[in-house]
């Protein structure tokens, strides 16, 4: 548990393959996984569905220790999500696709799939 966080490692990237998982049986097509950009920030999942590109936060919890896991997606995070999404949208050519942001949040191991969790600001 170090790093402060409320769960391992190895939790966190079993929460970010079980939310993959989750997004293909709801239809979507998981097209990229982890995609950091250094300086600016990193995307857990980007899905397609529909016309609709689905940038997915991952953020998992164990016990109560750390609040609620969508507490953790800050203003701050945001941003930088936000950034690493119009990144990601430039080096791949999705100009043409209208862009959505999910959070998949587990307490206890449980997950739930919060659509439209929050919406981007562009060009910060």
């Amino acid at each position: 548990m170090g790093g402060g966080y409320p769960y391992s490692a190895a939790e966190g990237i079993l929460a970010e393959y079980q939310a993959g998982e989750m997004m293909r049986e709801k239809g979507y097509t998981v097209i990229a996984r982890n995609v950091n950009y250094p300086g600016v920030g990193e995307l857990d999942l980007v899905c397609l569905k529909d016309g609709l590109l689905v940038i997915v936060e991952v953020k998992y919890r164990s016990g109560d220790v750390a609040g609620d896991p969508i507490e953790a997606v800050t203003p701050s995070k945001i941003k930088k999500l936000c950034r690493a999404a119009e990144k990601f949208i430039e080096e791949n050519s999705f100009y043409d696709y209208d862009v959505r942001f999910d959070v998949v949040s587990f307490k206890d191991g449980v997950p739930e799939h919060i659509e439209d969790a929050f919406y981007g600001v562009w060009g910060v």
